[in-house]
């Protein structure tokens, strides 16, 4: 994925949905996650960037109307951990297709991004 982007990123995707097949959830999170965008994050993302490094996005939603569940995002490279970004599923994620948690995932992958632009911005270490 953001194949624009140097080498590019590996995606791992993970977890369950309400049930739905894996494939579903995958399709869902490969649509969702936004890529690095603008100077500081690209800027970032150039020192991580050879080779691919590894995004694992895991999507949690137990089984059952009314369970809410969370996304996790972490990013590593040469297979040391990066960052990452955790956070709870909107309330549309308790009865709904994997799909209308788009926004979410973008928002952790958005927020995983900017969180590591800023960390290189202050001089903080690419991997901690």
């Amino acid at each position: 994925m953001c194949a624009g982007h140097a080498a590019g990123i590996r995606l791992h995707v993970d977890g369950l949905y309400g049930g739905y097949p894996h494939s579903v959830l995958r399709q869902a999170v490969l649509r969702s996650v936004a890529c690095p965008t603008g100077p500081d994050v690209n800027a970032a993302f150039l020192k991580i960037a050879q080779p691919a490094p590894h995004l694992r996005v895991s999507v949690i939603r137990p089984i059952g109307q009314g369970q809410q569940g969370s996304i996790s995002v972490m990013l590593f490279s040469r297979g040391q951990f990066v960052i990452g970004e955790r956070m709870g599923l909107s309330v549309l994620s308790r009865s709904q297709s994997p799909f209308v948690v788009s926004n979410d995932i973008n928002l952790a992958t958005q927020r995983m991004w900017d969180d590591l632009a800023a960390r290189m911005k202050a001089g903080g270490p690419v991997v901690p």
